[in-house]
């Protein structure tokens, strides 16, 4: 059982962190800390194995069926375990990076159990599961950031939810027409994903398709529907803030790679101009509010909707270099953004302010903070040389291969990132600083938090430097997912 153990892993370390609630705070820390390192060694031997086969594609798990049809059915190719292993590795940063707060247990719960929930949507194919397992993630990151987050707090957690938890319901309904339609012309209950792209829908075909495409567009968020993430981010606390950009906005774009488009593969092909404009529409909307935002971390939210039109264009290309180079964004995306969060965090604690014009002059205060800060954002608006290039130049190829005007505003939001960015940082960084800035609060990294970026630093450098072991990993899905 190699797939439910990377599930269940977390599940039992968040069981355990509980138990031990009542403990002093640093061995629930430490417990933590073992369960996200072995749990991030589980999944890492299982892509070693799996990619040490030359004939990998699928690795399936079926367990017993009960009724309704309902299956205990789990399976993981590139595409999923390299979710998966981007889940485990920032879990353990968020872990590393949170060490010295001063948090009760259930913070480490919450973080492992997101953890847990998070790994079933990428395994699970059976869609009674997969929607078990994408609800479970809405508990833990409601409290992540209800109960550890800012001041407005409590009014971003209950948002995240209600904007999350409505696109599932259409999701839910969705699928529930589905699995009724299949029974109704077969007569067999079955909520199985291979066997449901049999099923024929008539009328109500449409209905369905944009059900899951709205359920999955509120989670990436695709603009117009957008709106609950930079609140949810701005009030997050910095290791959620990494979780939320670095994972959970992913489920989206995979559930349209994994169940809508596979689905429903000529009313998405139908539907692509409408889905690719919306992309489109995405990068250059997120750019131009990342514009106007004075705080930084509501200015990184941004970002992220611009960077996941780029996940976008590319995957809905349908293109083996566009699902390619999106599939890579994801990765590309999590490992960028949640550095930049985690940095936005570390300044925050220090000072307790994070608007542009807080500080200035940070770079001869904090050089080695200046130095990833700057790296982060290089990578992030697509420098050569660095992660950001890699993936956003093959997306957006795939784009130019199906809508050529649609990869062209595309690139136009590639050129958007870069206005927002470098003037964030050199008003941080290298401008003087003013009358209320708040600099001379901020003390320069210590050894822990440097360590958590060289480590996401370098992962970003050797992407961008040989991006083919990490193109090549991605292959196999791609070839299944093509046209």
């Amino acid at each position: 059982m190699p797939l439910t153990t990377l599930w269940v892993l977390p599940l039992i370390g968040a069981i355990v962190c509980a138990v031990m609630g009542r403990c002093a705070r640093r061995p629930v820390k430490l417990a933590a800390l073992a369960f996200s390192l072995v749990y991030l060694g589980a999944v890492a031997m299982i892509m070693f194995l799996s990619r040490s086969n030359s004939a990998f594609s699928v690795i399936n798990e079926i367990g017993p069926r009960w009724a309704y049809g309902i299956s205990y059915r789990l399976s993981a190719d590139s595409l999923s375990l390299g979710l998966i292993g981007l889940t485990a590795f920032l879990n353990l940063v968020c872990v590393v990076a949170s060490w010295d707060q001063e948090v009760s247990a259930g913070y480490w719960v919450c973080f492992l159990a997101l953890a847990s929930a998070l790994t079933g949507v990428f395994l699970a194919r059976d869609l009674f599961f997969f929607y078990v397992f994408w609800e479970a993630t809405l508990i833990p990151m409601f409290f992540i950031i209800g109960l550890w987050g800012s001041s407005g707090r409590r009014h971003a957690a209950v948002k995240f939810f209600l904007f999350t938890f409505g696109g599932s319901v259409f999701m839910l309904l969705a699928i529930l027409a589905l699995v009724s339609a299949h029974h109704g012309a077969t007569g067999v209950w079955t909520w199985d994903l291979a066997e449901l792209k049999a099923t024929a829908l008539g009328a109500s075909a449409p209905l369905v398709f944009w059900g899951l495409v709205l359920g999955f567009a509120v989670k990436i968020p695709m603009v117009p529907l957008h709106t609950w993430l930079p609140d949810a981010h701005t009030e997050a606390p910095a290791a959620g803030s990494v979780m939320l950009a670095g994972v959970m906005l992913k489920m989206g774009v995979y559930g349209l790679l994994r169940i809508a488009l596979p689905l429903f593969p000529e009313l998405s092909w139908d539907a692509l101009p409408i889905l690719e404009g919306l992309a489109a529409f995405s990068t250059i909307y997120g750019a131009l509010c990342a514009m106007a935002q004075t705080d930084l971390k509501r200015l990184i939210a941004y970002s992220s909707v611009a960077h996941l039109g780029f996940c976008l264009l590319g995957v809905l290309s349908r293109t083996s270099q566009g699902l390619t180079g999106g599939a890579l964004q994801l990765v590309n995306h999590g490992l960028t953004t949640g550095a930049l969060f985690l940095m936005v965090g570390f300044l925050y604690e220090r000072a307790h302010k994070r608007g542009l014009t807080d500080f200035g002059d940070l770079a001869s205060r904090a050089p080695a903070l200046a130095f990833f800060f700057g790296f982060s954002t290089l990578a992030s608006i697509g420098l050569p040389g660095l992660n950001g290039f890699v993936g956003e130049f093959m997306a957006l190829s795939g784009a130019l291969a199906v809508l050529p005007v649609l990869a062209f505003l595309g690139a136009v939001g590639v050129t958007l990132s870069a206005a927002y960015a470098l003037p964030a940082f050199q008003a941080v960084f290298w401008a003087p600083a003013g009358p209320g800035s708040v600099s001379d609060r901020v003390t320069d990294l210590n050894p822990r938090e440097r360590a958590v970026l060289w480590t996401l630093c370098g992962l970003m450098l050797w992407i961008g430097v040989a991006p083919k072991p990490w193109l090549a990993w991605f292959e196999p899905a791609v070839r299944g997912l093509v046209r």
